[in-house]
């Protein structure tokens, strides 16, 4: 089967073709963009490098910064109740991805992802959702640290 391919309208690339089966569908839309509800990961740094661009399909905004909440934080677990997981036609755990929307001010050192609410797909469906998780996460985690190596500051 060969996929067909589409062309969107992205915030930060331009036009950008991609398959049309990676579109992910967002029954409830996103926080604050409830009304948009198709949405492609672009990862213009190489397939599956973070960070990546969620991009609305359907128009140049809204679009966001994203990262792998569990490359900030190995210990990182997500636990669905049966309702989020019943949105997301969920069987099982084994086909999920998670994504943390970051904050990108002009000092990109200043960045922080929301680990309280991520994204959540079902990679099975290309269905997605953002929860609010009960577990004890920040809304805004500094990603960038302060290091001092041999006296001076990175």
């Amino acid at each position: 089967m060969i996929d067909k391919k589409i062309k969107i309208d992205t915030r930060d690339f331009g036009e950008v073709e991609i398959a049309e089966d990676s579109i992910y569908e967002f029954p409830s839309g996103v926080f604050a963009f409830e009304d948009t509800r198709h949405f492609a990961l672009i990862s213009p740094l190489g397939e599956d490098v973070f960070p990546m661009w969620l991009q609305s399909a359907d128009d140049i905004t809204p679009c966001f910064v994203v990262f792998d909440p569990t490359i900030i934080d190995e210990g990182y677990t997500v636990t669905l109740s049966k309702s989020e997981k019943a949105l997301l036609d969920i069987k099982d755990d084994t086909n999920l991805r998670y994504l943390a929307i970051a904050k990108v001010p002009e000092n990109f050192k200043d960045t922080t992802v929301n680990m309280k609410s991520p994204i959540v797909i079902n990679c099975d469906l290309n269905i997605a959702a953002q929860f609010i998780l009960s577990q004890d996460y920040p809304f805004r985690l500094p990603i960038y640290k302060d290091v001092a190596i041999n006296n001076a500051r990175v």
